[in-house]
């Protein structure tokens, strides 16, 4: 990527290790990602992919070593809330919620944190925000519809939509393609490069298929025995 080697480091993680009580997951992992680069995190299921975004989210402590996000140390917990402000995330495709939500809401809902919260509701630029979301992912015909009666793209079109309201620096999505039909597959990858050229979004992608990422991602690196390693060409 142009520029890339000059650019501000979003993510730098310096000699980290983490893990479940006796388990040991990532090991001595270090890592940069730039400012307006998107790189695909790619690896079997189990390889610790999902282990690696919840330490940059500050979701997991390390127990060795040192994570920074945007210039600052994830080292408190006031730095671990304030991290999760600057993250837009889109987790693996859950199950549907049994409860009515239109589009426009779930969306919405995704500012809950940064401008309202508690007692506070939604403002008019919260809604304003919402309705230009929708307008970016093609969902503004839906705005109105229940989330539960959309295709799986839709679905997960709604969700990334719901991730970068909040106005995100950094997106980070697991394995965004998961349960997808052929044709929302297809085509995510063609979405997300079209959201980041429109928002200059840094980008951390995980994956178990580097055919789907090429099209998006400037590089891709592997997590393979606790440890990232360069993909191959």
């Amino acid at each position: 990527m142009n520029g890339v080697a000059k650019a501000r480091i979003v993510v730098r993680l310096t000699a980290v290790s983490a893990g479940y009580g006796r388990q040991q997951v990532l090991e001595r992992i270090d890592f940069q990602l730039h400012e307006g680069e998107c790189c695909a995190i790619l690896g079997e299921n189990g390889a610790g992919k999902t282990t690696l975004f919840k330490v940059i989210m500050g979701l997991v402590l390390p127990r060795r070593g040192e994570v920074e996000v945007l210039g600052r140390r994830i080292d408190s917990p006031s730095a671990r809330q304030w991290v999760r402000r600057q993250i837009g995330y889109v987790p693996q495709a859950r199950s549907d919620g049994r409860l009515p939500i239109q589009v426009e809401d779930a969306v919405l809902l995704g500012r809950w944190g940064t401008s309202f919260a508690g007692l506070r509701h939604p403002s008019s630029r919260d809604r304003k925000l919402a309705r230009e979301t929708l307008e970016l992912l093609g969902l503004e015909g839906l705005a109105k519809s229940d989330c539960r009666e959309l295709s799986g793209g839709q679905k997960q079109r709604v969700a990334i939509a719901r991730a970068i309201v909040r106005k995100p620096r950094l997106l980070l999505l697991d394995e965004p393609t998961t349960y997808l039909d052929v044709s929302a597959r297809d085509n995510l990858p063609d979405l997300l490069a079209a959201i980041r050229r429109e928002l200059g979004l840094s980008m951390l992608v995980i994956s178990h298929d580097a055919d789907s990422w090429q099209q998006v991602s400037d590089r891709a690196v592997v997590l393979q025995g606790g440890m990232l390693v360069p993909a191959d060409n």
